[in-house]
């Protein structure tokens, strides 16, 4: 097992309007979008380095603040090992297929595809950067209001339960509305899910309409990739235009 991950700080959800003080951007993260660090190897998502390098620019620099649930912790630290393990044993096949093709090729190419298999470390990377991420996010810790309101939006089949019927889910789902809710500006708060299985439908890419009316309701945000995340948020920072 490797070193637990605590975060930053544990935080009550009363304590969100006096720790997130500063009206800039919130991205609260689900469990799907922190456990990717852990397996981009084994999804082929290297295109997501990019991004997700940037937002942890945007985090470490201050310019974002950077939340989830105690539960989204709980499920990383719980898989952490597994998902590591199975991307670096990925990587030491994709060495074995470089220094493969290194045998053809001849040198000099030969020693210099030699030496990229040899330095190739993404997997190691990518939990460096998950590592720096989690020391830079609060954790909001459990309340029975949120255990409440899970409940009954399992009780009534609404997304994200709608489809597997997800209590953790809901409770994340209810935890980011209740912080978003407390913000001193609404519209810069930001969902992070991959998980569109459960926020949008097998197959689809577009949230359910339980999600999106709430959204609008709460005047905050859902974004399905790290992409549309960054662009959305360097927009209103100014950055890009």
């Amino acid at each position: 097992m490797g070193s637990i991950i605590t975060g930053k700080a544990t935080i009550s959800y009363a304590d969100v309007p006096n720790v997130l003080t500063d009206p800039k951007p919130v991205v609260f993260w689900d469990t799907c979008s922190m456990l990717y660090y852990l397996s981009m190897i084994d999804r082929r998502a290297y295109i997501e380095y990019q991004w997700d390098e940037k937002l942890l620019d945007l985090i470490e620099t201050g310019k974002v603040y950077s939340v989830t649930s105690f539960i989204v912790l709980k499920e990383y630290n719980d898989h952490h090992d597994k998902l590591l393990n199975a991307d670096k044993g990925k990587e030491e096949v994709m060495k074995s297929m470089m220094k493969e093709y290194a045998k053809c090729v001849g040198s000099p190419l030969k020693e210099d595809i030699e030496k990229g298999a040899d330095s190739l470390a993404l997997a190691e990377r990518m939990e460096d950067m998950a590592n720096r991420l989690w020391a830079n996010t609060f954790i909001v810790d459990k309340d029975v209001s949120f255990m409440e309101k899970a409940h009954n939006r399992v009780l009534a089949g609404s997304a994200p339960a709608s489809v597997k019927q997800e209590y953790k889910d809901c409770y994340i789902w209810e935890t980011f509305l209740t912080v978003a809710d407390m913000l001193p500006n609404k519209e810069f708060a930001y969902f992070m899910t991959e998980n569109t299985d459960d926020y949008c439908g097998k197959g689809c890419k577009t949230p359910f309409t339980d999600i999106v009316n709430e959204c609008q309701g709460h005047q905050c945000n859902i974004m399905l990739s790290k992409n549309r995340l960054w662009v959305d948020i360097a927009k209103r920072l100014g950055i890009i235009s």
